[in-house]
């Protein structure tokens, strides 16, 4: 059996990203609407994961060198509160990643809130630096080597095995095409 799979948002996956991401953020955490979305959506990468009757239920996206030369940034990681703990999330991040390395980055950072901290040690983060407050929640800055990630081998969509642990079954070329923001 396998489990969540992401892949790279299109323009037409906008609407339904966007929503999640307010749900989550807005609704959920508090955070106040005109922080949750900013002028780097329209030339981010954004991923997504479906469940199986094809909602969006988990979402983030790539900034490339958001952290500097070759230092890719990852955020607005988002997953509906019934589809966490399943993967969903693990997935949009593998995919991230992977496109990240193909794109020619070296490593990427985050700004994690701490109550996801685990999630992001488990795919090979490290935190870097004090806890701090953004949007009014305690987040730390944390880091992921990408060096050494070899992106013929771990293709977009491609064969090979995710952090996550799934297995990809076709190479998705896509990933090639920055840039899924509103437009």
């Amino acid at each position: 059996m396998m489990g969540p799979r992401a892949q790279l948002a299109t323009p037409a996956d906008w609407p339904e990203l966007a929503e999640l991401r307010r749900r989550v953020f807005v609704q959920e955490q508090g955070v106040p609407a005109e922080l949750e979305r900013d002028a780097a959506d329209a030339t981010a990468v954004h991923a997504l994961s479906r469940d199986d009757a094809g909602r969006v239920v988990a979402t983030g996206r790539l900034v490339l060198d958001a952290a500097g030369p070759g230092r890719a940034g990852i955020g607005r990681m988002a997953a509906d509160a019934r589809a966490r703990g399943r993967g969903h999330g693990a997935a949009v991040l593998a995919v991230l990643h992977e496109t990240a390395a193909a794109l020619g980055q070296t490593a990427v950072e985050l700004h994690a809130q701490v109550t996801a901290r685990r999630f992001y040690e488990r795919a090979g983060y490290a935190a870097v630096g004090a806890e701090y407050q953004e949007a009014g929640i305690t987040h730390v800055t944390m880091v992921r080597e990408l060096v050494g990630e070899d992106p013929a081998r771990k293709t977009v969509g491609g064969s090979g095995t995710g952090c996550d642990g799934s297995v990809r079954e076709s190479r998705d070329t896509s990933c090639q095409t920055p840039g899924v923001g509103p437009h």
